[in-house]
C-alpha cells in the first residue's frame, strides 16, 4: 500500500538504490556501488485517505550486490535464501511515510501514524522472459508476507500479503535504462486495517462515528516507472501509481474517504564510486 510501501519506493529503499538498474545479462555490475540520492514523493496519508503526505530528502547510499546478501539493489536489502532459473526465495523490505493527524481533518485529535518498517519472505516466479532485439522483457509475480513494524514504538502493527503482477522492460546496451509496469494487490489482516482505518470509542465524532476495523483486501495499486541514464554517473526515475480501493473490506470506515488516489515521486542519483570488481547480471 503506497501508505506503506513508498517500497522505500519510497523512502528507505529509493535512498539506497530500489531505482531499479535495467540490468541485461550482456551487462555488468559494480560489486560495490556508493553515491548521493535525492527524491521527492508524494501520496495519500494512508489507504483511501483523501489527505495527502509529501517528503523530500537527500542521502548518501550504498549498494552491494553480493551473490547472497545485496544491499540498495533491487530493494533495500536482500538476503537470498534459494534461487534457479524459475523462482527465487528472499528476504526483503519496506517502508512507509508517517502522518501527522493535525495535518488530516479526518484524523483530528487520533494518534498520529508512524512511520512504518516491513520485513517478511518474498517469493519470486520468473513466469516468462521476452526478447525485443535491443530489449528484454521480464515478467514476475512476487508474493510478499511482511510483518509490519512501528519505528515509534517498535510495536508491531500486523501482517501484510501483498501478491504483485511485474513486467521490466530493460535495455540490453544502457545500464540503467527500464520501464516497469506492476500491479499489486493488498491485504491486511485485522491488527493492520485496525491500525488505518478503526475508529474508537473515545475518538467518536458527529462525522466519525466508531467502527471496528476487520481483516482484508485493502486495495490495488497500479504502477509505472521509468529509469533514465543522464550520464554515466547520474540516472533519473521517475515513477507514478493509481491506487484502486473500492471493494475493500473497510469501506464503511468514516476514515474510508477515496475509491481513487494517486502517488507518484522522482529520485535523482549521483554515482561517485564504482569498485573495479564486477558482477554478472
Amino acid at each position: 500500500m503506497n501508505a506503506l510501501k513508498n517500497n522505500f519506493v519510497l523512502l528507505i529503499a529509493l535512498s539506497v538504490g530500489l531505482i531499479s538498474a535495467a540490468k541485461a545479462e550482456e551487462l555488468d555490475e559494480p560489486l560495490w556501488e556508493a553515491g548521493f540520492v535525492t527524491a521527492a514523493f508524494s501520496g495519500p496519508a494512508y489507504p483511501a485517505a483523501d489527505d495527502e503526505t509529501t517528503a523530500a530528502f537527500i542521502s548518501p547510499y550504498v549498494i552491494y550486490r553480493g551473490d547472497i546478501f545485496s544491499v540498495g539493489d533491487e530493494g533495500a536489502f536482500r538476503a537470498l535464501a534459494f534461487a534457479n532459473d524459475n523462482v527465487e526465495l528472499d528476504l526483503s523490505l519496506g517502508a512507509s511515510l508517517p502522518a501527522n493527524s493535525e495535518d488530516d481533518a479526518d484524523r483530528a485529535d487520533m494518534p498520529d501514524l508512524d512511520f512504518l518498517f516491513e520485513i517478511g519472505p518474498q517469493l519470486i516466479w520468473h513466469a516468462a522472459r521476452h526478447d525485443f532485439g535491443q530489449w528484454q522483457g521480464d515478467f514476475d509475480i512476487k508474493l510478499r508476507a511482511r510483518s509490519v513494524i512501528s519505528l515509534g514504538d517498535f510495536d508491531t502493527k500486523g501482517f501484510l500479503f501483498e501478491p504483485s503482477f511485474v513486467y521490466e522492460l530493460k535495455s540490453k546496451t544502457h545500464r540503467h535504462l527500464s520501464w516497469q509496469a506492476d500491479l499489486e494487490l493488498l491485504y491486511g489482516n485485522d491488527r493492520l486495517n485496525r491500525y488505518f482505518f478503526e475508529v474508537a470509542d473515545a475518538y467518536d465524532t458527529p462525522s466519525r462515528p466508531p467502527y471496528a476495523a476487520e481483516a482484508g483486501y485493502i486495495g490495488a495499486e497500479i504502477g509505472l516507472g521509468l529509469s533514465y541514464p543522464v550520464n554515466d554517473n547520474l540516472r533519473l526515475f521517475i515513477g507514478g501509481n493509481v491506487e484502486l480501493y473500492d471493494g475493500a473490506a473497510n469501506q464503511d470506515s468514516p476514515l474510508f474517504k477515496e475509491d481513487v488516489a494517486y502517488s507518484g515521486g522522482m529520485v535523482v542519483v549521483y554515482s561517485f564510486y564504482e569498485s573495479q570488481a564486477r558482477v554478472k547480471r
